[in-house]
């Protein structure tokens, strides 16, 4: 969301100043109308907001608000509008590495006792750095990564590698191709042998693992089982859904299948965690073994691999969803933010990045109204407001 005052552009404030005799643009007023245009003669389509602004010596400091009809909300939000539903992303958490969503010890969890020593691990993956030199993990079971027990599925982007840990330090590897779009993922184990699939096509160059063995250690998305401050960085950067734990090796087919038609559950699935059914800091488990898990840090996005279609009677779950307040039919998002003016008599200037003073104008001051205009050829803005 823009925010007043930092970006240079033709600006226009008038403010009705009806409680005082002095002539000052000193105080708090309430903005009735804040509109934003890209053309700098303050015509065409436009942006509007509400809010409040305070001018104090030498700051300035606004409280916008930003109404939005459902159309416009969901574009707001990257959904595409096809004239009745919006069509957007059923949710996800964002890591920011830091954080991680820890799934307390549950025998379903020790996939590898249930079948023999086989099961599937996949997750939809968003890497915000493809350059960065980290050991990201998207699902940890291990205390430790060269621990004798549990298992983990993670990636390094900047080596280019997706990397399953099972028992001790013996891993599989398969080649990943860094994005910054979603990516499905997937390792299928079944004895010493293991297969990592990335949107559904074998990339294994290193198949070989030790045995995967049970652990009574917590399940962790997103980081490194209990270390958050792991030294070899172990925590994700970036979005991940739709993560699906089984004690059955699926076939690669089986694997295209879920990539294409979605994940099914019956009674080999251990958890699945859709990110589309949580809220606050719960991540709810699809399955009946309930399996939930507690976020820490984590953030709720919308962005996701998975869309559906949300008609206007969903509108208030897609404002509440996204951070938002919803009201009479509107999704209301506040922001507030600080900058820094000089004003000598009638010139108006705003304080820029580098501390220069480098948006300047006119102001125009009565006892009733206030104008400031700041004139750029990137287009304009105009503020009415009252107290």
């Amino acid at each position: 969301m823009k925010r007043l005052f930092v970006i240079p552009l033709l600006i226009v404030i008038s403010c009705d100043e009806t409680t005082n005799d002095e002539v000052s643009l000193l105080g708090t007023w309430n903005i009735t109308s804040l509109k934003y245009y890209s053309n700098p003669d303050c015509s065409g389509e436009y942006e509007e907001l509400s809010g409040t602004i305070t001018f104090n010596e030498s700051s300035v400091y606004q409280e916008l608000v930003n109404e939005y009809s459902f159309q416009e909300y969901c574009q707001e939000v990257g959904g595409s509008y096809d004239g009745s539903n919006c069509i957007v992303g059923d949710g996800s958490l964002f890591f920011n590495g830091d954080d991680y969503v820890e799934v307390p010890h549950d025998q379903t969890l020790n996939i590898s006792d249930n079948n023999g020593n086989q099961g599937t691990l996949m997750a939809y993956i968003k890497i915000a750095d493809a350059s960065a030199v980290t050991y990201n993990r998207i699902i940890s079971k291990k205390s430790i990564w060269n621990a004798p027990t549990g298992y983990e599925l993670e990636v390094n982007p900047s080596q280019n590698i997706i990397t399953f840990l099972a028992g001790g330090d013996n891993f599989a590897r398969g080649e990943l191709i860094p994005s910054d779009e979603w990516i499905h993922v997937a390792v299928v184990f079944q004895d010493s042998v293991a297969t990592i699939y990335v949107n559904g096509t074998d990339v294994t160059f290193d198949n070989n693992i030790n045995p995967v063995t049970s652990d009574e250690v917590p399940l962790w998305i997103g980081n490194l089982t209990g270390s958050a401050d792991d030294p070899e960085g172990g925590a994700f950067n970036g979005h991940i859904d739709e993560v699906g734990i089984l004690d059955i090796a699926l076939t690669g087919d089986e694997v295209r299948n879920i990539i294409t038609n979605g994940f099914v559950i019956n009674s080999n699935v251990a958890g699945y965690w859709d990110f589309g059914s949580g809220s606050g800091v719960v991540l709810v488990d699809q399955t009946t073994n309930t399996n939930n898990g507690a976020i820490t840090g984590a953030s709720w996005a919308i962005d996701s691999p998975i869309e559906s279609p949300m008609d206007v009677d969903s509108f208030s779950q897609l404002c509440n969803a996204t951070g938002g307040e919803y009201s009479g039919n509107s999704c209301i998002i506040s922001n507030a933010n600080y900058s820094n003016y000089r004003l000598n008599l009638n010139e108006y200037c705003e304080m820029d990045s580098t501390g220069a003073y480098s948006y300047c104008g006119t102001l125009e001051l009565s006892p009733t109204d206030a104008t400031i205009t700041i004139s750029n050829d990137d287009g304009c803005m105009i503020v009415s407001c009252n107290r």
